[in-house]
């Protein structure tokens, strides 16, 4: 009865030649084995070896190798063992190794004798069959040593079992050398129990574990020579049990090609080396394995017990033969699979239907105990069928917990709910409205305005279709269907709506109209309609005061703009923390809030508020807000000399404007488009890139063919700037409404700045209309007579004056009064103030246009410092160096390993600035400077400033001297 071992049965008592292919590994087991059968040898000291381990791990091998150091040196090896099947006689697996048993000498009526030919001897009682094996033991061991190796005793019967339990005892005085193996935690309670009494009386265990991962690779180069790579893939599948990888080898050895990676479910060596693996465990251990592979790479004993529906008591033996056999590692708290491709390859033997049922009752079981719906449903997701009711229930679930802090993830889940309730209208529409503002956010705007257009034809109710009406005007642009305002009117006057989103929904409008420029009069017909809005939730609270604000700029009381957003932080953080950032109407105004804060000079301030809002909407995929955060950021870099970043800055909301997201997506407003290109109008204009000017040139020409008058004195603007750029002249009409968007006071969400009337000023002194230069003059001192406490409107009415009259001395106080904030304007004051001097005090011009010439290097103003050079030129002084072509000391991006923005701070505190003075330079806050400056240290090396100052002068300013 011996099956899968390489130890040859004996059928007549005599030795029979052993196969000399032992393994590799099991030295110690080795070792000990010929220990004993040189002392069954030299002493005739018999024993029992007790042999345990998983299937495959080489435990008859270990038979092979005690039968064959025994039987070349005189001793006689009987080998027997048993099988996995029913049926067989009693003792059958003893009296296989014994072969024909003699007749006793002194028969008795009863007993079994089994005749030639015969297979086993005639039955009789079971006593009488252990005193045939027990004599015939004794008589062998009386002429020689002798070896019985009985392999498989897990599949013995009883029978045989209580035979060997009580022949090891009796027999113990003669040289009987007892090797027995058995596979290790098997649920056999009479192989356990001779298992106890044996090692209760001295027998000698050994235990077969894994080999090592060296003894496993010099196993695979023996059986595969040249080809041993080809097994490397699939070597985690075998757990390091020999039996297993001599079935992988023999298996790549009986296929051509190479292998390559382990693909589950589709590659036969794999799925082969798993199904043997398998087959090797007991039943309730391969159900274990089977199930735990569907439920993931970790998991716990709980879950486990609870998924198959019994005890964990119930686990303890078919969970100590999984991890006996390398299958599973057991952890503190939780099982996982040895290596991820035994498991992909255990999950693919279970058929598909078997794996999702098992994944979805885990998933079932794992919600009934509390965890959170956002950790279970991306697997609800895949395993969910149509009108499934609990898994839309959790969809929706996980897409409310996730939405504050990963948007995307939260519309795949309630993209999914919305599929699987495609039967149900009502609940599929309520779904869908829900769904929209998340696709808007994350920047999917098309189908956002696709869903949104299909819920408001057939809305399953007056709530929802007001509330989809709303996330159609904070989305901005025209309603994409038919008859808006109708549908506005029926959301605004049903009486099943909500007065809060009344509210919301009629402030929202106005504030989009605000911002496209489709509402002029921002005075008594606003006021009037915000006096409708009688809730008092904070978020309309707060859309009320950025409509009052916007309204006061354009009314030009910017004080009284500022004080109306001065709260707008108060109230944010009214709102509901999670969700308040991701709400249009919280983003605008608080870019609008910031775009103030810098018209007002509290530049640190802004910059807090726009890098907190860019922050958010990066870290949590807000597509949809980045083109206006980084167009806000750009405006504050400009605004601070800072032409370079600021360039970089608008690059980038660019691309993200091309990718479809926010307030510059298809169909929205053109507007927040328009401020954009200002902007880098203006970069350019400063910097002498021509081929950006054009760009904005060619734009400009199509914001002045536009519909909206917000788009046409946009493109007004741009070609004043465009006019002085080239030095051409402008006509009345170009001019008048260019002078009419510097009176609206602001562009979508962003202020104009103070200093363009001076540019207005000039374009039309240099165009010959003076009266309107008058006007425009006469514009900037009523707006700095009526906002006294912002000394940026008093310095460009000094310079609007003081170009207009020529007086140098007044071009000199607006330097003076523009200060260090904004050195852009200053250095024009300067330039300004020196060409007023210059034929009549060539010193004092000299002085003013270096001063502007030294400003405008450091702000990367190319083409305004070129211009100062011929200045100075036609005064007959030579430039220190072209300003094109001087160096500025600033380093390069890649200097000692610092990012461009620790660069920044490591210039200013070089050069003598404190953290404090840096943060209002570089518009950043204190906090944020200090962290930039440790960081320098530790990449620099420095502790100090004064160390940090000398290598600076030492790297950086004295190559710039140089150059």
């Amino acid at each position: 009865m011996i099956q899968a071992t390489d130890i040859p049965p004996t059928t007549d008592g005599a030795a029979v030649p052993v196969p000399a292919a032992v393994p590799r590994g099991h030295g110690r087991q080795r070792e000990q084995i010929l220990q004993r059968v040189l002392r069954l040898l030299h002493r005739d000291e018999g024993g029992v070896l007790w042999i345990e381990g998983p299937a495959g791990a080489g435990k008859s091998r270990l038979l092979a190798f005690a039968a064959e150091e025994a039987a070349p040196a005189g001793a006689l090896v009987l080998t027997g063992g048993g099988v996995a099947a029913h049926g067989m006689p009693p003792l059958a697996p003893l009296l296989d190794a014994l072969g024909p048993i003699p007749a006793p000498r002194s028969r008795e009526p009863g007993t079994a004798h089994r005749e030639p030919g015969s297979s086993y001897p005639e039955a009789g009682s079971p006593y009488q069959l252990m005193r045939q094996v027990e004599d015939r033991l004794r008589d062998l061991a009386h002429d020689r040593p002798l070896v019985v190796v009985l392999d498989d005793v897990q599949h013995c019967d009883e029978l045989t079992l209580l035979a060997v339990r009580g022949l090891t005892a009796r027999l113990a005085g003669l040289p009987v050398l007892w090797v027995l193996a058995a596979r290790s935690h098997l649920d056999v309670p009479a192989v356990e129990s001779l298992r106890r009494d044996l090692l209760a009386e001295r027998a000698v265990p050994l235990d077969v574990t894994a080999l090592e991962p060296d003894a496993v690779r010099l196993l695979v180069r023996d059986l595969l020579g040249p080809r041993a790579a080809q097994a490397d893939p699939y070597l985690p599948l075998c757990g390091g049990l020999p039996g297993a990888v001599r079935q992988l080898c023999a298996l790549l050895a009986s296929r051509t090609g190479t292998a390559g990676a382990v693909r589950t479910g589709g590659d036969p060596v794999a799925g082969a080396v798993a199904a043997r693996r398998l087959d090797q465990l007991t039943q309730h251990a391969k159900e274990l394995v089977l199930i735990a592979s569907a439920l993931g790479d970790s998991l716990t004993v709980r879950h486990l017990s609870r998924v198959l529906g019994c005890g964990e008591s119930a686990l303890l033996r078919p969970l100590g033969e999984v991890l006996a056999a390398g299958l599973m590692r057991a952890g503190q708290q939780h099982l996982a699979f040895a290596h991820p491709s035994v498991r992909d390859a255990v999950v693919a033997t279970l058929p598909s239907p078997v794996r999702l049922s098992v994944r979805r009752r885990s998933v079932d079981l794992r919600l009934a105990d509390g965890t959170p719906p956002a950790m279970l449903a991306a697997e609800i997701a895949e395993l969910a069928e149509p009108g499934d009711e609990h898994a839309i229930r959790v969809l929706a679930t996980a897409a409310r917990e996730l939405a504050p802090h990963s948007p995307a993830t939260a519309a795949a889940h309630l993209r999914r709910a919305v599929e699987l309730s495609r039967d149900a209208a009502p609940r599929r529409m309520r779904l869908a409205a829900r769904l929209i503002p998340l696709l808007w956010e994350t920047g999917e705007s098309d189908e956002a305005r696709a869903l949104a257009r299909e819920v408001v034809q057939v809305p399953p109710d007056a709530a929802t279709h007001a509330r989809v009406c709303l996330e159609l005007t904070r989305m901005g642009g025209r309603f994409p269907v038919a008859e808006a305002e109708a549908h506005l009117r029926r959301a605004l006057g049903h009486r099943g709506v909500p007065q809060p989103v009344k509210d919301q929904l009629l402030s929202t409008t106005l504030l989009n109209r605000l911002l496209a420029g489709e509402a002029e009069e921002a005075g008594g017909a606003l006021a009037g309609s915000l006096a409708r809005a009688r809730g008092t939730h904070p978020l309309n609270d707060l859309t009320q005061r950025t409509l009052r604000s916007m309204s006061a700029c354009h009314r030009q009381r910017w004080t009284e703009a500022l004080g109306h957003s001065e709260s707008v932080p108060a109230k944010v953080a009214e709102l509901d923390p999670a969700y308040g950032p991701a709400l249009p109407e919280v983003v605008v105004s608080t870019v609008w809030r910031a775009a103030l804060l810098g018209l007002a000079g509290d530049g640190t301030a802004a910059a807090e508020l726009v890098e907190g809002g860019l922050a958010d909407a990066e870290q949590r995929g807000r597509r949809a807000y980045l083109p206006l955060w980084r167009t806000a950021r750009a405006r504050l870099l400009m605004d601070g000399g800072r032409l370079p970043e600021a360039a970089r800055e608008l690059a980038a909301a660019r691309e993200a404007a091309a990718a479809g997201a926010g307030p510059l997506a298809r169909g929205t407003s053109a507007a927040s488009e328009a401020a954009m290109v200002c902007a880098r109008a203006r970069i350019a204009f400063h910097t002498g890139d021509d081929a950006e000017l054009e760009a904005c040139s060619a734009l400009a020409e199509t914001y002045l063919e536009a519909e909206d008058r917000q788009s046409r004195r946009a493109g007004a603007w741009i070609a004043v700037l465009t006019a002085l750029y080239r030095d051409e002249a402008l006509t009345r009409h170009q001019l008048g409404v260019a002078a009419a968007h510097l009176r609206r006071g602001f562009l979508h969400a962003t202020c104009l700045d103070a200093g363009d009337v001076v540019l207005l000023v000039a374009a039309a002194l240099a165009s010959g209309q003076r009266d309107m230069a008058a006007e425009a003059v006469e514009f900037a001192e009523e707006r700095a007579r009526l906002n006294p406490g912002l000394p940026l409107f008093a310095g460009a009415a000094a310079h609007a004056r003081g170009l207009f009259a020529r007086d140098a001395d007044l071009l000199a106080e607006a330097a003076e009064l523009h200060g260090t904030a904004r050195p852009l304007l200053r250095a024009r004051a300067l330039e300004d103030a020196g060409q007023c001097a210059a034929e009549a005090d060539a010193a004092t011009a000299r002085s003013r246009f270096e001063e502007a010439s030294r400003l405008y290097t450091g702000c990367g103003a190319e083409r305004d410092g070129r211009r100062v050079h011929g200045r100075l030129r036609k005064l007959g002084i030579r430039p220190l160096g072209a300003a094109g072509a001087a160096a500025p000391a600033v380093p390069e991006p890649e200097w000692r390993g610092l990012t461009r923005s620790e660069l920044g701070v490591v210039r200013l505190i070089a050069h003598g600035a404190t953290n404090r003075e840096a943060a209002e330079r570089l518009f950043l806050s204190p906090h944020t400077v200090n962290t930039h400056l440790r960081h320098a240290f530790e990449k620099l090396g420095v502790r100090s400033r004064v160390q940090l100052a000398r290598l600076y002068a030492r790297e950086v300013d004295s190559a710039a001297i140089s150059a």
